[in-house]
């Protein structure tokens, strides 16, 4: 089996890397993956975990996208069009030179790929579009209000909503073996609403060899962390992206005690050291290798998410993987993961007071969160096992390419509809 991944980054990203775990678990399915992508920050960014795929970039040359970077400057919309185009026939020139059974699209709203782009692609090639966002059904990635009552659109795809949707329809109407998928519940409910086609809810799966506990005491040693007061980790990634709510943490943090509390921190945030009111934060910096953040998780007596809108969190299933429990908001996927008492606990978006509470009481009663280490492993080795995730898209695969098949078979090849 012959599959080509399709997305706008390669190893960069939540979208990228659950692309590459799935790609990983597919080689242990018998199943060949090509993976395209078409921005160049890939480029820089090499795999951090074992690569079992081949790659291409299938973007502009350096200079063209330097020229075209530039051009968006002045006109925004004429920049689109040349990048689209250029993108476009680089894409159709690529799949043409490929052997390919089924088509994976994952993630492409950061670059000139869209659905104009892939419309006009061969029609009987089986298709399976996975949502790792709302993008792909709807003109935005995500859409959520502020507390300040502000309405925020993720990555709009232009004033013409109604316009946007009729596109994706048309597009998913025009493909003859198509299957739709989400990591999330929440994520499947908006896909099938929008189109009015089913959408399969089909969990990330995490390298359980990697993310795996580490002795708790252990692991502070090794970070040079006390072992007398809560731990509380999160993702410093965006501090300033309205989606991810850190200004929630933030203000939780800054009532609790510090002689009782301390937070650790991973992302692209400056490494070092600052005080959120009277608790010490401690900023690794960006951390990719895997088993370093399986000390890091393991260290912490929580990680809190505080997101306004989410998929499927990697940072919930890889900190759930290795036994630490989650203090999530309860939007999105995040409730698909994080169950009250059991893998962690829930509060409402953006309560501030109810956060700083949860933490609070388990600060004055840390073994609280420590109880929950066992069913926290347990949870993630019975619904999140890679090999697990990898199995069902490969009968997806094969599903779709018999009924090919058996169109061809009975003399109907099909038609490859335009996309206006």
């Amino acid at each position: 089996m012959r599959v080509v991944f399709l997305s706008d980054l390669e190893c960069l990203g939540g979208a990228a890397l659950a692309a590459s775990r799935l790609a990983r678990g597919l080689a242990g399915q018998g199943v060949e993956v090509t993976r395209l992508f078409n921005n160049s920050d890939s480029l820089r960014t090499p795999s951090v975990e074992p690569v079992t795929w081949k790659a291409h970039y299938v973007g502009p040359p350096r200079a063209l996208e330097i020229g075209i970077n530039a051009l968006r400057r002045v006109h925004a919309k004429t920049a689109r069009l040349a990048g689209s185009e250029y993108s476009a026939r680089a894409l159709r020139k690529t799949l043409a030179s490929l052997e390919l059974d089924v088509l994976h699209v994952h993630s492409l709203h950061n670059c000139y790929w869209d659905h104009d782009a892939i419309g006009d692609l061969d029609a009987r090639i089986p298709v399976v579009w996975t949502f790792h966002d709302y993008w792909g059904f709807s003109p935005e990635s995500y859409r959520f209000r502020m507390p300040d009552g502000t309405d925020v659109r993720v990555k709009p795809d232009g004033p013409n909503r109604e316009g946007a949707i009729a596109k994706r329809r048309r597009y998913f109407d025009s493909r003859a073996r198509l299957h739709l998928a989400a990591p999330a519940r929440e994520t499947a409910r908006l896909g099938t609403s929008y189109l009015g086609r089913d959408v399969e809810v089909i969990p990330y799966g995490v390298p359980l060899e990697l993310f795996a506990p580490v002795d708790k005491k252990s692991a502070r040693l090794a970070l040079r962390i006390p072992d007398d007061r809560l731990l509380v980790g999160f993702i410093a990634d965006h501090r300033d992206d309205p989606v991810k709510g850190f200004d929630t943490l933030r203000a939780a943090l800054s009532r609790l005690d510090g002689s009782r509390v301390e937070a650790i921190a991973l992302g692209r945030a400056q490494a070092g050291t600052e005080l959120i009111g009277t608790v010490r934060v401690r900023s690794l910096g960006y951390v990719n290798n895997p088993e370093f953040l399986a000390i890091v998780y393991s260290a912490a007596d929580v990680f809190v998410v505080p997101s306004r809108a989410e998929n499927l969190a990697l940072v919930c299933l890889e900190s759930i993987a290795c036994g630490t429990p989650v203090v999530g908001s309860a939007v999105g996927g995040i409730p698909d993961m994080v169950v009250d008492g059991e893998t962690g606990w829930l509060f409402p978006c953006d309560e501030v007071g109810a956060l700083a509470a949860r933490l609070d009481a388990l600060a004055k009663e840390p073994e609280a969160a420590r109880r929950l280490t066992d069913a926290c492993r347990k949870r993630a080795l019975r619904d999140w096992p890679l090999e697990r995730q990898a199995a069902r898209y490969a009968a997806i695969y094969e599903q779709l390419v018999s009924k090919r098949i058996e169109v061809q078979s009975e003399g109907r090849p099909g038609s490859v509809p335009a996309i206006a």
